[in-house]
């Protein structure tokens, strides 16, 4: 990997200007931590600074899967422990074998919205409609992504296993402990609304494209659904990956959170697939080495990694949603540029 920090500063800074002159982008910004030392931390766009905070979607989930592994290594609760232990709406025959690595491995079969609630920041209603579904396939046997249930099916599971609010579990867990506040944020304040950068979605035929109609709406933006309404700068991301590992956990716990795809054995990986999950994160790095990067991407095509061999965390957050998502050519030059392999999720 290139690690030429000041050079890479000039390129990277160039390659973000050139997508926001060509019009790929309007506002974007990269950090890059190494050895928890921040090394970059770049914005692009008008009047965009490294202050600015950027809707992140699903890139915010691993904050939720790592208050999991937190509560896990502190002996509240084991991986294989059934949800219903805890929540009794899952004491149901098709539910009572999902247990709390297969909601972090995507692998409960509960990944469509419940079709009686249409509000979804009303977070009680939304756990109470959630419960009351039934799985599309039999709990561990397949991985399907559950993009928008994982925050009540993990979040409602973590309520309830510590006895603490959501939202505040994960300030009094993750954001206090890691001195992320003000750089990220699962329902926002007066302050922070104004460093917000709103989703555009310019380049969409159809709109407005969901992800501008919910994380452009103020009652969204403030609730707490952590499987997509996260919020924060890159920095703020970046900064999150750079102290998991030993600092908000412990390495072991890390370690084998990260340590291999959590799937079932009959469940074979399609080579077009990027759900390649452990316990809560993605590890997309090539087939021979799938932890080079263990992270999320997002709808608008942020993504936050961290690389274990190269002591590296990065983050890349952008408002401009891409009408070919997940594909986006400034990640790719930004990979090239530091020479690892492109990341397509």
């Amino acid at each position: 990997m290139n690690k030429n920090w000041k050079q890479l500063k000039i390129t990277l800074q160039n390659i973000l200007d050139d997508e926001i002159a060509n019009g790929n982008e309007s506002g974007c910004q990269l950090c890059i931590f190494h050895h928890q030392e921040k090394v970059i931390d770049l914005a692009a766009g008008k009047n965009i600074s490294t202050d600015h905070l950027f809707p992140l979607f699903s890139a915010g989930k691993p904050v939720l899967a790592a208050i999991a592994w937190k509560l896990v290594e502190n002996g509240l609760v084991t991986y294989d422990t059934p949800v219903g232990k805890f929540w009794k709406e899952f004491n149901t025959p098709d539910k009572a074998g999902i247990t709390l690595d297969h909601l972090l491995s995507h692998r409960a079969g509960m990944y469509l919205l419940p079709k009686d609630v249409d509000d979804w920041t009303n977070w009680d209603a939304m756990c109470q409609g959630v419960a009351a579904m039934t799985p599309r396939n039999a709990p561990g046997e397949k991985c399907h992504y559950h993009p928008l249930t994982f925050a009540w099916l993990l979040g409602h599971t973590l309520e309830l296993i510590s006895g603490i609010p959501l939202p505040q579990l994960i300030r009094d867990v993750v954001i206090e402990p890691l001195g992320l506040s003000g750089k990220l944020y699962f329902g926002i304040d007066d302050n922070a609304s104004k460093r917000i950068v709103p989703v555009d979605d310019f380049r969409i035929e159809k709109k407005p494209a969901w992800e501008a109609l919910t994380m452009n709406n103020d009652a969204f933006r403030r609730a707490c659904i952590p499987s997509f309404n996260g919020i924060g700068s890159a920095a703020g991301l970046a900064e999150f990956y750079s102290k998991l590992r030993g600092n908000l956990v412990k390495t072991e716990t890390f370690d084998h959170a990260t340590g291999k795809l959590f799937r079932h054995p009959e469940d074979v990986i399609s080579p077009s697939s990027w759900a390649k999950f452990a316990l809560g994160v993605v590890l997309p790095g090539p087939e021979n080495d799938r932890r080079m990067f263990i992270g999320h991407g997002g709808a608008a095509g942020a993504e936050g990694f961290y690389m274990p061999e190269e002591n590296i965390s990065l983050a890349f957050v952008k408002n401009r949603l891409s009408p070919n998502h997940p594909d986006h050519p400034v990640r790719d030059r930004i990979s090239a540029a530091l020479e690892i392999p492109s990341r397509f999720w």
